[in-house]
């Protein structure tokens, strides 16, 4: 085999590896948990809550509740999309579950939907 061949099969098989990888992650299917099992998931997971985000508590920083208790999760300003939520508004959020050093949990929300 020539080295055209192979840098031309290396260069295939390296695209073919990242089209898996890259198309795993757009299939991610959060997991619908309240705020009690935050701490059961692993690292990196996304997950779906429901109930209502009751204050800011900080520049992108809100505290979430739902009937088992509340967290505060990050929520950056594209992420909330032009809406506007109240204490008493019902919403749907999908986050990423991240356990930092110590075992603190960070929730960064991705979409935020009234409901």
């Amino acid at each position: 085999m020539t080295k055209y061949s192979m840098v031309l099969i290396w260069c295939f098989v390296t695209l073919l590896a990242a089209t898996i990888v890259f198309a795993q992650g757009l299939n991610v299917q959060p997991q619908a948990i309240t705020v009690s099992q935050i701490n059961t998931v692993p690292n990196k997971t996304y997950v779906t809550l429901t109930g209502n985000i009751t204050q800011a508590v900080g520049r992108e920083y809100y505290t979430f509740r739902d009937s088992t208790g509340e967290i505060t999760i990050e929520i950056e300003r594209k992420v909330w999309g032009g809406i506007t939520v109240g204490p008493s508004d019902h919403v749907e959020i999908t986050a990423e579950v991240e356990i930092k050093r110590g075992g603190r949990i960070e929730v960064e929300a991705k979409m935020v939907k009234k409901i």
